[in-house]
């Protein structure tokens, strides 16, 4: 029950966290009730979990790694990790577990990556088609498949990019939820805001909200959850 309940607040947090972005969350696991916010602490001074206001990115992410054998943190989302230009992301696609792909605005069609480990566990578009492959009909060598290395994923999707009917499918590029068994991206530090969340008790679970600023931490907001 933990589990699901940690995932399905997961799956609102994509949303709730990155409004900006269109992301529409694949995998469900049948009707739930919504989880509510008990209360909301806010961090402006000192530190909560060893993170610390005025202190830069690059040394906060080594900390939210710790915390998942500590707290059993299973996601770190970065927000407004967006980008239009494919090219600069070669070195960073692999280090993220959640990509998505689409036009603007954005649009059913637009695409959904999961990785999971070194491969691709989940394509998805945001209509909630799940797919083995895209585009569908596609080559091997000209599309992303279930079980795709993680190594391969630029090179496919740089041949997709170059086919008439796809390119608009890279004008809003997300890299969403980070890899915390990956290094730090250099570039996470350009976010206003990450978020991360972890159990607290039967049903209940706390959401962290670090803020940015010029790359350093501005404040912080811990939102206290709880099942119906």
């Amino acid at each position: 029950m933990r589990t699901n309940f940690i995932g399905f607040l997961l799956s609102m947090t994509l949303v709730y966290g990155c409004q900006m972005e269109p992301s529409v969350t694949p995998e469900t696991t049948g009707p739930e009730p919504e989880p509510y916010r008990i209360t909301r602490d806010s961090i402006k001074s000192g530190n909560y979990l060893g993170i610390a206001i005025d202190e830069e990115a690059a040394s906060v992410y080594p900390k939210i790694q710790a915390l998942q054998s500590t707290k059993g943190v299973i996601y770190l989302n970065i927000v407004n990790n967006v980008f239009s230009e494919l090219t600069t992301l070669k070195e960073r696609l692999p280090l993220y577990q959640y990509i998505l792909l689409d036009q603007k605005p954005g649009s059913d069609s637009g695409v959904q990556i999961t990785i999971e480990g070194q491969a691709v566990k989940g394509i998805y578009l945001n209509s909630g088609q799940q797919l083995t492959q895209w585009p569908e009909k596609q080559a091997a060598n000209s599309s992303v498949r279930v079980g795709d290395p993680v190594s391969s994923l630029y090179e496919k999707l740089a041949s997709i990019r170059s086919l008439k009917a796809y390119t608009n499918k890279f004008e809003y590029i997300s890299l969403l939820t980070k890899n915390l068994s990956a290094a730090y991206d250099s570039g996470m530090d350009q976010s206003p805001q990450w978020y991360f969340g972890y159990s607290t008790g039967p049903d209940q679970m706390d959401q962290i909200q670090v803020h940015f600023e010029g790359g350093k931490v501005s404040k912080l907001y811990i939102d206290h959850y709880a099942k119906y």
